[in-house]
């Protein structure tokens, strides 16, 4: 699962320069939360999506379940997301860091979780949801069973893609995109005990 991540500091510029087409105006976001925006990136390049997937189909754009978070293991059928997945509506989401608060010691404690260099690329499901004269830009984060250095933080991790795979995961059919949808060995994370993140 993954409630909360952040897109700023020089992982951005990182990704940046290797994605390209990134706004200069973009602002850096330190507390993403379901049904904020975020900078994404699909096989035409940017855009800025709000987080929760809201499926084409649906009759008004107000969420009645969570679509922030799609599991690997069921997205290819469930109603929710498989259209989207079925046309090959793929993104990636950078990321510095994402936000967990495992129970420890009888109580739920804030962990940032990043790679040491502070960049990380999440693997999503962008759609688009229109009605009458409003438009909405959407996306969820896939989740995988997490790798076991990470388990013991959350049993769900968001999946990771190196900077190699990104062209084949945005390009490619759903069946080659289906091989990627595997939880990892080892996640390369460290969890960092922090304060709640603030601001946005």
């Amino acid at each position: 699962m993954c409630g909360a991540f952040e897109q700023h500091g020089i992982a951005m510029h990182r990704w940046a320069a290797m994605l390209g087409d990134w706004p200069s105006h973009d602002q850096d976001r330190k507390n993403i939360r379901p049904s904020n925006m975020a900078s994404t990136f699909d096989a035409e390049g940017y855009s800025l999506r709000k987080w929760s997937l809201i499926p084409r189909w649906s009759k008004d754009p107000k969420l009645k379940f969570a679509t922030f978070n799609a599991r690997a293991e069921t997205l290819t059928e469930k109603p929710s997301f498989r259209d989207a997945w079925r046309r090959s509506q793929r993104c990636v989401i950078p990321a510095s860091a994402y936000f967990e608060w495992p129970i420890l010691d009888g109580k739920k404690q804030c962990h940032r979780i990043a790679r040491q260099d502070d960049a990380i690329l999440f693997g999503g499901l962008w759609e688009t949801w229109g009605q009458a004269d409003v438009t909405l830009n959407t996306f969820t984060i896939i989740t995988t069973a997490a790798a076991s250095d990470i388990a013991w933080v959350h049993s769900r991790t968001p999946l990771q893609l190196d900077p190699e795979q990104v062209d084949q995961w945005l390009s490619s059919s759903p069946e080659e995109a289906e091989q990627m949808l595997r939880p990892q060995n080892a996640s390369g994370l460290v969890a960092s005990l922090v304060a709640s993140p603030r601001g946005g």
